[in-house]
């Protein structure tokens, strides 16, 4: 191949000829040598880079789907299977409602007393679960305190074997959470939400066991104090948790009858 691409004369006035010579490409420029083994040192690098970042983005995912599954089942639950009732009733929120529905109760509650009665449910494997009693359910403070080490009894409400309404309630969580500590009271009522009609609950109080039997599950809002109350002459538990668990929107709750 030709170096220049062509030559071209140029005439002047006077009898003399130049040459100027026109290059046919511009030098390439000069790149360092980069040895085999730096090369494939540099590709394993680029490579081991390359898998990291996916696994991260794996990892996060992973760890985003796990926080999120609770409100997705409870989607999927609510609006698809329509598994649960929502109910949602009118109720002021205030302590004085609260009062009103206590004071109705046709038999008065020992308010002042502070130990503890058991509760067990067979069907969610729940054996002899402390409740402490007379709890105010208005102080976060002191349930948040209680509810580490046991569930909780709201104060004014009926003792076990009372006319009245024992209300007991305690923390849910991610079901996956409840299945790898299926001890902890962090998660302890999760399983509630598997109660059907005619399962069986078991109060033990004062050397005495009562048996309530399940007739009723629903979902309501946290303002909704109905679920307090109680039919005169009849002798209720009701069972309250957080849901969607570990989120706790709303208020799922289990009712009973002393059979």
């Amino acid at each position: 191949m030709a170096k220049y691409m062509y030559v071209k004369e140029i005439h002047t006035r006077k009898p003399l000829i130049f040459k100027v010579r026109i290059p046919l490409s511009y030098p390439k420029l000069k790149i360092p040598h980069i040895g085999f083994k730096k090369r494939k040192m540099f590709q394993r690098r680029k490579l081991r880079f390359n898998y990291g970042s996916i696994f991260l983005i794996v990892i996060g995912g992973f760890f985003v789907f796990i926080a999120a599954s609770p409100l997705i089942k409870y989607y999927i639950d609510t609006n698809l299977l329509h598994k649960y009732q929502t109910a949602i009733v009118k109720a002021d929120p205030t302590a004085s409602y609260f009062a009103k529905i206590i004071n109705n109760q046709t038999q008065k509650s020992d308010s002042n007393y502070k130990g503890y009665f058991y509760l067990s449910i067979p069907t969610i494997n729940l054996n002899n679960i402390p409740v402490k009693t007379n709890v105010d359910g208005f102080n976060t403070q002191a349930y948040e305190h209680v509810l580490v080490n046991s569930l909780a009894q709201m104060k004014g409400t009926a003792l076990p074997g009372e006319t009245g309404n024992v209300y007991v309630y305690g923390h849910s969580a991610p079901q996956w959470f409840a299945d790898l500590y299926p001890g902890s009271f962090l998660g302890i009522f999760t399983n509630i939400l598997k109660l059907n009609n005619g399962n069986l609950i078991y109060l033990k109080f004062k050397g005495k066991t009562y048996t309530y039997k399940v007739f009723m599950a629903k979902v309501v809002q946290p303002t909704d104090f109905s679920v307090l109350a109680a039919s005169p002459n009849k002798k209720y538990l009701t069972l309250m948790t957080c849901i969607p668990p570990g989120i706790g929107t709303q208020r799922y709750i289990v009712k009973a009858v002393l059979i």
